[in-house]
């Protein structure tokens, strides 16, 4: 019971201090354990959001592009293979941090959060985030920082776990994601409640038409969602 009670607090306060906390906690085994629960989609994923930043990126070959909530680094790695990429990252968690500067010493890593972020209005062409905007405390103020700090033209990607629409996948997938998942990480993390969180923030989060709808209201011109691997992750694009 202490443990819902904790999850159920976490999820309706999304305090700072506390996320930052769990993601120190998950840091030692967080890249195996996305790796092995994803069954190694995750990089496909990654590789997939890395191609649509190309793709609108067009003739620029050498963009700025700032990975927000980057974690342990890899989708800010990826995004630094299109052309002459200048990376910039950034988390709210040290422990994320030492690990990602250690595995991509070429990428400037930062310590700070999304509704404040230590950058310029106008700085980058992209602005991406995997899997980490849902834990945001507040989502509104983190979409109005990715539109201030993009360039007019400017795009945001976003990965996020999504609910499979379909009634059938549905049900499996949240049997994998509610029973199987938590289980899966208690055997190799200290931290189960982090793992007992992640389905409950994934199930609390606007999808689809619901957060693009919050895109737009930060000042995006356009924004659209792709969902990938049977809609159990999603990509949304909004253009400044």
């Amino acid at each position: 019971m202490a443990k819902k009670a904790e999850t159920k607090s976490l999820l309706q306060t999304k305090s700072r201090g506390s996320i930052r906390s769990m993601f120190d906690e998950v840091a030692p085994t967080y890249d195996f354990l996305n790796h092995l629960l994803s069954l190694g989609i995750d990089n496909y994923w990654r590789a997939k959001t890395t191609g649509k930043a190309k793709m609108l990126l067009g003739a620029n070959r050498s963009p700025k592009v700032l990975d927000v909530a980057t974690g342990t680094g890899d989708l800010a790695a990826s995004m630094s293979k299109i052309g002459s990429a200048q990376v910039t990252a950034l988390d709210l968690s040290p422990e994320m941090l030492v690990i990602a500067r250690k595995k991509y010493p070429h990428i400037s890593f930062h310590e700070g959060y999304a509704e404040k972020l230590p950058f310029g209005t106008a700085s980058f062409d992209i602005v991406s985030a995997g899997f980490g905007v849902r834990n945001f405390e507040n989502l509104d103020q983190g979409m109005r920082e990715f539109y201030r700090v993009l360039k007019p033209g400017g795009h945001a990607l976003i990965i996020e776990p999504m609910i499979p629409r379909n009634e059938i996948i549905k049900k499996l997938y949240l049997i994998y994601f509610k029973k199987v998942l938590p289980k899966i990480a208690g055997l190799f993390s200290k931290s189960s409640f982090a793992y007992d969180y992640l389905p409950n923030s994934v199930e609390q989060f606007p999808q689809t038409e619901a957060f693009t709808s919050i895109l737009k209201r930060s000042g995006f011109k356009s924004a659209d969602y792709f969902p990938m691997t049977f809609e159990t992750s999603i990509l949304y694009v909004a253009k400044k």
